[in-house]
């Protein structure tokens, strides 16, 4: 109580130095913007008085004391207010989202979709992998499970679902994708067909995930996507696209994707920062940390971080003899346990690894991703301040992942 004495014997001395200095003038009814001294019509401002009146030093001193009375008489003691009030002086960083990606390899999968219901407190987003881009422009359906009733549990749980559509690989001398890039009305006419399909499964808006693209087709992609864009976002879709990580604008095989150009296209922009090794080379780290964290940072130069998404892997690979093999994450828990073995750590790529020599005495070198190596992928999230992360696949991850995506994503 003591505080607000002395505001009243402030209040009761102001009042006495105000009835001195204030000329006599007849009394009328006055606004706040009277009260704290703020300029009712551009004859009362600053500007055209230039302050020198007696009325406008009496406004300051009543707008510095009401600003120190309301403030103290309204404002919330610090140990009252929670800690993501703006009274505590600290906001908490934006919201990351985080999107799953969503796939059915045969009929009856439904890994992807009970992982959805199960994790929805934490998945903002899913993209079902659901259709091919041909190259006539038409678009085939994928197969799976009853997408209308994907769609509808998906909105019961306040997840928004954008179809993923990937491009049909090579068959012949020429591309598919190039097909339909390098041709203005083919273009159209697989615009026209995704939004058909979008509007037939009530769905929120598309990613494209065209892969291999050739680098002659750099303009081509970024018309595609404008095209699109232009077609899509007036209509209240959101439009969002897959690109291959790079460091620089010499890796072929990320060439034709246009950072800069894209993102004036696109809502939300997933770089695919795994496959670091693969199919394609020797055993390695799925996702190196410092591998993830360069293409991350290049990416940056191009793209708002507004729209950045980080790919996040939710798989291993094992190398042999007899080829590469994906796997999920209980394959690879499996293996370890079938054979006795103890999973290792490599500090430099943050990434969990084992060997083993199989029935046959063929040897074999597994690395994966898990709970442990996905944190130092999150911290990034914040490092950086970007929009969020997308995962491949939903239901193939580690569990033991869900209470750390959930600290970072929980809706």
């Amino acid at each position: 109580m003591s505080k607000y004495k002395n505001l009243t014997s402030w209040l009761v001395i102001m009042v006495f130095m105000i009835t001195f200095m204030l000329p006599i003038t007849p009394v009328h009814a006055f606004s706040l913007s009277d009260l704290l001294g703020q300029p009712s019509s551009p004859s009362e401002s600053g500007d055209a008085t230039g302050m020198s009146t007696g009325k406008g030093m009496v406004d300051i001193l009543l707008g510095l004391f009401m600003g120190k009375f309301l403030g103290n008489a309204f404002s919330t003691p610090a140990n009252e207010t929670g800690k993501d009030s703006p009274a505590s002086g600290l906001m908490n960083a934006a919201q990351k989202e985080l999107v799953g990606f969503y796939a059915e390899w045969w009929g009856a999968d439904t890994s992807s979709y009970n992982s959805m219901l199960k994790n929805a407190d934490a998945i903002k987003t899913i993209a079902p992998f659901w259709a091919t881009m041909q190259a006539d422009g038409t678009v085939t359906d994928r197969g799976g499970n009853d997408h209308s009733a994907v769609v509808q549990s998906a909105h019961q749980k306040n997840i928004t679902v954008l179809l993923l559509v990937n491009n049909a690989k090579q068959d012949g001398d020429t591309l598919p994708v190039h097909t339909v890039l390098s041709n203005p009305e083919l273009r159209a006419k697989a615009i026209q067909n995704f939004e058909a399909y979008i509007k037939k499964y009530d769905l929120d808006g598309i990613n494209i995930d065209f892969e291999m693209v050739p680098a002659e087709d750099r303009d081509n992609l970024t018309a595609f996507m404008r095209e699109l864009y232009a077609r899509l976002k007036p209509q209240g879709y959101i439009v969002s696209l897959d690109v291959f990580p790079k460091q620089d604008e010499n890796n072929d095989v990320a060439a034709a994707y246009d950072y800069a150009e894209l993102s004036k296209y696109a809502d939300k922009i997933m770089i695919m920062t795994y496959d670091n090794h693969g199919t394609w080379s020797g055993p390695g780290a799925i996702a190196d940390i410092g591998w993830v964290e360069n293409n991350l940072k290049y990416a940056l130069k191009f793209i708002p971080k507004n729209k950045l998404f980080l790919g996040l892997a939710a798989y291993g690979y094992d190398w042999s003899s007899q080829g590469v093999q994906s796997l999920e994450f209980p394959a690879i828990m499996d293996l370890a346990q079938r054979y006795g073995k103890e999973v290792q750590w490599d500090e430099a790529s943050k990434s969990p690894n084992f060997s083993y020599t199989a029935a046959d005495g063929t040897a074999h070198t597994v690395w994966f991703e898990n709970s442990e190596s996905l944190k130092y992928k999150l911290a990034l999230l914040t490092k950086y301040d970007i929009a969020g992360a997308a995962m491949w696949k939903l239901g193939e991850e580690d569990p033991a992942s869900w209470p750390v995506l959930r600290d970072k994503f929980r809706k």
